[in-house]
């Protein structure tokens, strides 16, 4: 427990990563099932980035919902829990990235956990505009066009694809292999563009300043 209140965001921030870097080589395996686990894996190293007992209770709530959710819908298959256990975990995910950002921000040096903590906060923004992304895609049918071959796999894999088409549009690549079609995917994909280029240019290169002010002296 010492081990991981100690290097909480580093830890979070390896899991992210192998989640993220993984979801289309797994989809590409036909295991794409084993992503909500690691997304789950995800939200329980997150539990410990809380701070406060009425935050933690509710971080415990929703991953419960979550685990519940996702669950049933894939041992019994009954899609219609999978958008309640998506937005269960975008809120658990909203808690997380204030939990970084308190961290990343507070007063004082800037170690290798504050800057851990603002990495994380990156790659937990993206995860959740990916899991809000797959909610439009199943709830709304539409909202998104994809190349003749991806259109077949996103049914078996919605998730890795939401996943992959999310961090293409925080870093402002846009292959054009998923295109949004309707206001809210539209919008959402806007405002994520947006915040992803501000946040490197602004916030990162900030906390690395300080963190190189602080090793110098």
């Amino acid at each position: 427990m010492a081990f991981l209140e100690k290097y909480r965001f580093s830890l979070l921030f390896v899991t992210l990563l192998w989640t993220i870097g993984g979801a289309a080589l797994l989809a590409e395996f036909g295991l794409s099932g084993v992503l909500s686990v690691l997304i789950l894996l995800n939200l329980l190293v997150l539990l410990a980035v809380l701070s406060g007992q009425w935050a933690l209770r509710v971080g415990w709530g929703l991953f419960i919902l979550s685990l519940i959710s996702w669950g049933l819908s894939t041992w019994v298959a009954i899609t219609a829990f999978n958008p309640g256990g998506q937005i269960s975990a975008v809120i658990l995910l909203v808690l997380g990235t204030l939990g970084c950002l308190r961290v990343a921000f507070s007063p004082g040096p800037v170690d290798r956990e504050r800057l851990a903590a603002a990495l994380d906060l990156y790659l937990l923004l993206g995860l959740i505009f990916a899991l809000i992304f797959t909610v439009i895609a199943e709830l709304l049918p539409g909202s998104f066009h994809f190349a003749a071959a991806q259109h077949v796999a996103f049914a078996t894999r919605p998730l890795s694809d939401m996943v992959y088409f999310s961090f293409v549009t925080m870093a402002t690549l846009g292959y054009g292999d998923i295109i949004p079609l309707s206001g809210s995917a539209k919008g959402l994909a806007i405002l994520e563009a947006i915040i992803g280029q501000m946040y490197l240019v602004v916030v990162v290169a900030r906390l690395v300043s300080l963190y190189r002010e602080s090793e110098e002296k």
